[in-house]
């Protein structure tokens, strides 16, 4: 049962959670001659309560200090009445159902929860009576006389004044509860979700508990969360540490909320609802714990809610009756919170309907229903200001952990007390307002904990500047999450000082986070002398209101055009207090040391493909950035003019071969070596395996290389052959343009994959008719001949895969050449015995034929890698696919090598056949056998080694001959 205080003398200070108050002096009888000339005196009070009640008053609050009772109207106005000196009032106190007198318990019962017009105690007969479990009153015997303040928020109060007879003159005081004689719901709407477009609610999004609840039309549903107070999520903060008004609650302990407003409507219009507590209360009177609702007025006319942002942003006006209601947070203890939400989730089955409830003192139509839905995060603050530009956007909006928001155009004035509202208010468990201390004593600011408000008391009128500061401001969610906010708060001012920089020498050549250089603004406080005080009090740190510009000329008449320094191109300003990286941009004037500003080497590559040659950011010219420092209205504070070079490494820096490619004679040549690779797509051109496999890609041989610069053949004639590079090679990958599938020019060919959608470049041999490279399977023309690739691009960029950047103006900074030469590794490998000299057979083998298995004869390549002489990739069964006879059907399906098309043993004079068979895979073993070499022959009588042909043909047509020992044993 929820506790209940009544108290005559302190109702005032307990009103949010009292039920009823009685007052009565002690010693009632001692000295009532005495207590009748108070009462005399007080005559011309009584007559007062009695005309504010005539005139539509109400009372919202009782308060007692020292011997006065002060009434507080539903106005403003308060009405004091004295109590006799010496006397003592006495307290009476309903809490769990029981009567306390002076916070002693009684051992009377009262029945609290019993719907009742007569109020759960009443004065007959001289004594007071409470009201029991029946329904019905019981006399406590505690006397009633004097001057006494009876009756409850639900009841009203009854002020009494009592002579030496026992009679009495009585006045009766309603209170907000009792004066409400009509309720009508709204809709529900969810805050800072729910919006009306065009005059329709559309309604927000949110996250059932229960599977399939389906959230109601319009006007019947409260959305409840409930989530733990963890005090992980406090991070560096301890409980302790908690700078708010309200104190943290313990570990554990879960906070119940609701993102829910509903719209009400009370009647009278004049009852002042913003100090009762709302309930929501079934059929069967039992509360909805925890849920309490507290009262905001709304100032709209219509019958439509607001939403959240609107309710705190807007001011309070009443007298139009209409209200939007909020739960306010609960604490429920980690013991109590499984029964806690489990008695929701029975509401929430559709079984129950409630009423809002004012005080347990009149009640709307059951019409509501109950849903638990997943916790709010708290993620946005709001602050309404002035904006005199754009009346209709007054709401300045940022995140709880922005530590740069800037309120842009809203201003705010001294002696107004601004409120800081959490967007997601049910999410929000408390707030701290603060700022620096010089700013709070230079604009003697003020702060409200309690409402979570700050005002300006004065602005310097440093020159007639407006200035302004960073309001701080702290949350702690409903989960124990703690976040700091920063934005500057607008309180202006020209200051002409000229300040003389060094040229910043700036190498753009790094990747985008360490792409930056700084501005030194010590220089420029240094020559700010006396007026650096005015700066510090009014610039406008914001990197958005700062106007940067770049010129071509120290006097800043020719402006290089659509060069921006917000991020969105080119380049990004931010003040920093340390010239690094790592530092936040930070709007603190007492650390606005720094100037950092970022390139953006990608937006320089589109803005140099848009502007005119002569307006083409260029590498080793001198740039100056002026800097404008600006007030909130967008004046000029002072100007800074630096001058800066940017510098990137010669093309020819940004290659390096890796030198175990390199001939170890001709130490400057590359040696390339064909490699078979897949075939590709690019640009709609289907490349051929052919295609593929012919090719030797560039950047193979590079450790650094830079890959969309454009590669062309040198001229002049290629070694002996008498020919030139033209004539004798090719790029084996030509761009390809769109859907006609037309290549570009070699002009145009780029070193590696740079371009989006065209693949690796490469070069190879000519491959044709009349100049193939291949003369009968051994080489011809330019094979092994060193050729020299000529390398150019006009700009630098850091991002490869862009197509312009910085232009390059030095001269030889943009060619680089290197030296190739393209050979096959098989052509230029060998085949041996996989142990000793020679392989070995068994002469009693020939006649069924002797088997050369991958154990005693394989292949190595031009680098001494192994590769299979026997068929090693599998057909399924094994196969004869060659012998002497004429039968030849091996090829490259059956090598896993792609390197390898064929490999053919020879007879000799022993060898009177050969077979080749084919890998096959073993179904019991579950495994590939490689194939092997069969060589029939005759019978012999003595030991001997031979030589047999063996014949290797390479995915190029290369064709390798080699002479294999094989020992052909007897007897052994």
């Amino acid at each position: 049962m929820r506790k209940k205080y009544l108290s005559a003398l302190l109702f005032g200070a307990l009103l949010f959670a009292s039920a009823g108050t009685f007052t009565s002096c002690k010693d009632y009888d001692d000295d009532i001659n005495n207590l009748q000339s108070q009462i005399t005196a007080n005559a011309d009070a009584i007559k007062a309560l009695q005309d504010l009640v005539n005139a539509g008053k109400y009372v919202s609050g009782v308060a007692m200090e020292g011997q006065t009772i002060t009434f507080t109207f539903s106005d403003g106005s308060t009405q004091p009445i004295t109590i006799p000196a010496g006397e003592k009032g006495q307290t009476v106190v309903v809490k769990d159902g029981e009567l306390y007198i002076d916070d002693e318990a009684t051992g009377i019962k009262v029945a609290e929860e019993l719907d009742t017009e007569a109020g759960l105690v009443k004065s007959e007969n001289g004594t007071w009576w409470v009201l029991n479990e029946n329904g019905e009153y019981t006399n406590t015997n505690i006397p009633v006389s004097g001057i006494t303040v009876s009756g409850s928020e639900k009841d009203g109060y009854t002020f009494t004044i009592y002579d030496e007879k026992g009679e009495s003159q009585t006045v009766k005081l309603p209170s907000a509860v009792s004066s409400i004689t009509e309720m009508t719901l709204g809709e529900t709407t969810i805050q800072a979700k729910d919006t009306y477009i065009n005059g329709v609610l559309e309604k927000g999004d949110y996250t059932p508990i229960s599977a399939g609840t389906e959230r109601g039309a319009n006007k019947d549903e409260v959305l409840i969360s409930s989530v733990k107070f963890d005090y992980t999520n406090l991070g560096d903060f301890k409980a302790s540490d908690w700078m708010g008004n309200k104190k943290l609650p313990n570990d554990g302990d879960y906070i119940y909320s609701s993102p829910t407003s509903v719209s009400l409507r009370i009647d009278p219009v004049n009852v002042d609802a913003a100090n009762i507590d709302f309930y929501l209360t079934n059929t069967k009177n039992a509360d909805l714990s925890p849920v309490i609702f507290k009262a905001k007025a709304s100032q709209d006319s219509s019958n439509n809610p607001m939403n959240d942002t609107q309710v705190n942003g807007r001011a309070a006006v009443t007298g139009n009756g209409l209200w939007t209601l909020t739960m306010e947070n609960q604490t429920v203890a980690s013991a109590n919170h499984n029964a806690t939400w489990d008695g929701i989730a029975k509401a929430e089955s559709g079984e129950y309907v409630y009423a809002i409830n004012a005080n347990h003192g009149f009640r709307s139509k059951y019409e509501l229903k109950a849903t638990r839905i997943e916790a709010e995060s708290l993620e946005q603050l709001s602050i309404k200001g002035v904006n005199a530009d754009n009346p209709n956007n007054t709401v300045f909006i940022f995140d709880v952990d922005d530590t740069n928001a800037n309120s842009g155009n809203i201003t705010y004035k001294t002696g107004t007390a601004y409120t800081v509202n959490a967007i997601e208010s049910s999410a929000l468990y408390d707030m701290y307002l603060t700022a620096d201390k010089s700013d709070i004593e230079v604009y003697g600011l003020t702060f409200d904990q309690d409402n979570h408000t700050f005002t300006i008391g004065k602005n310097p009128d440093v020159s007639s500047i407006p200035a302004k500061f960073k309001l701080i401001v702290y949350t702690v969610a409903n989960d124990g999450t703690i976040n700091k906010a920063e934005t500057i708060i607008n309180i202006n001012t020209e200051i002409k000082t000229n300040a003389e920089y060094a040229t910043i020498d700036h190498s753009v050549n790094q990747q985008p986070a360490d792409n930056n250089f700084y501005i030194d603004l010590s220089t420029m406080k240094t020559a700010l002398g006396d007026n650096l005080n005015q700066w510090m009090q009014n610039v406008d740190l914001d990197a958005n209101a700062i106007s940067y510009a770049l010129y071509s000329d120290a006097t800043c008449q020719t402006e290089v055009k659509n060069v921006k320094f917000d991020g969105s191109a080119v380049f990004d300003a931010q003040i920093v207090a340390k010239n690094n990286k790592d530092a936040v941009e930070t709007e603190d004037r007492n650390e606005a040391n720094y100037i950092r500003i970022n390139v953006n080497n990608a937006a320089v590559s589109i803005y140099n493909q848009n502007a005119a040659n002569i307006s083409k950011l260029s590498l080793d010219k001198t740039y100056y950035v002026k800097v404008n420092f600006v007030t909130t209205e967008g004046k000029e504070l002072n100007t800074i003019v630096v001058p800066v070079e940017f510098h990137a490494p010669a093309l020819s820096d940004l290659f390096t071969v890796n030198t175990a490619f390199l001939d170890k004679v001709d130490t400057d040549v590359i040696n390339a070596f064909f490699y078979k690779v897949d075939g590709v797509i690019a640009n709609g051109h289907q490349y051929t395996a052919a295609e593929s496999g012919l090719t030797v890609n560039l950047d193979r041989y590079f450790s650094k290389f830079v890959s969309n610069a454009k590669v062309s053949f040198a001229e002049g004639k290629i070694g002996e052959t008498g020919k030139t590079a033209a004539e004798l090679f090719e790029w084996g990958c030509l761009n390809y343009e769109g859907a006609n599938n037309t290549n570009i020019n070699n002009g145009d060919q780029v070193f590696s994959t740079g371009v989006a959608g065209e693949v690796e470049t490469s070069t190879t041999l000519g491959f044709n008719p009349n100049n193939n490279g291949i003369d009968n399977g051994k080489p011809a023309n330019g094979y092994g001949e060193t050729l020299t690739v000529n390398v150019n691009k006009g700009y630098y960029n850091v991002d490869e895969t862009l197509p312009d950047g910085w232009r390059y103006t030095a001269d030889g900074a943009s060619k680089y050449s290197f030296k190739i030469r393209l050979m096959s590794p098989i052509y230029e490998g060998s085949v041996k015995p996989v142990e000793g000299s020679s392989i070995t057979i068994n002469a009693n083998d020939l006649a069924i034929g002797a088997s050369i298995t991958k154990d005693m004869i394989t292949g190595y390549d031009y680098n001494n890698n192994k590769f299979s002489a026997v068929p090693d990739a599998s057909r399924g069964t094994r196969t004869l696919i060659y012998n002497t006879a004429g039968l030849n059907n091996v090829g490259a399906v059956d090598y896993v090598h792609p390197q390898i098309k064929s490999v053919i043993p020879g007879t000799n004079q022993y060898f009177e056949n050969v077979e080749v068979w084919s890998a096959y895979t073993d179904k019991d073993a579950k495994k590939d056998i490689a194939g092997e070499f069969k060589v029939y022959g005759a019978s012999i009588s003595q030991t001997v080694t031979v030589d047999m042909p063996i014949t290797v043909e390479d995915a190029w047509g290369y064709v390798l001959e080699e002479k294999v020992p094989v020992t052909i044993t007897v007897n052994e």
